[in-house]
């Protein structure tokens, strides 16, 4: 009952690495002037994102389909918070927080 909310789930956070992972090479190829600290850190950042999605695009579509981990997270916080809406709520906020995150890292690396 959860797998198309968990599907969309990780299909955003594929998302948010992907738009992490072109603001990074953007920042990397195209911006002068940088200090050493975006000079080390973005081609790390950048390999974490290709990783996670490498990883996103495989829990999709691979064999053992870990999604399963996002319904069963879902399945929990649903008697957890007495209510699916409430879970599903609780997996939108999750989902856009690390999103967020993820695209604040190489706009901070660039700041250092």
């Amino acid at each position: 009952m959860n797998e198309r909310p968990a599907k969309i789930a990780v299909i955003c956070h594929m998302l948010f690495t992907l738009a992490s992972l072109l603001l990074a090479i953007y920042f990397f190829l195209f911006v002068p002037g940088k200090g050493i600290v975006p000079m080390v850190g973005l081609p790390i950042w950048m390999g974490y994102s290709v990783y996670a999605t490498i990883k996103s695009v495989a829990d999709i579509i691979g064999r053992q389909r870990r999604f399963t981990n996002f319904s069963n997270m879902i399945a929990r916080w649903e008697d957890t918070l007495e209510g699916r809406g409430k879970a599903l709520a609780l997996l939108t906020f999750m989902t856009v927080i690390v999103g967020a995150v993820k695209i604040a890292v190489p706009l901070l690396l660039m700041e250092l």
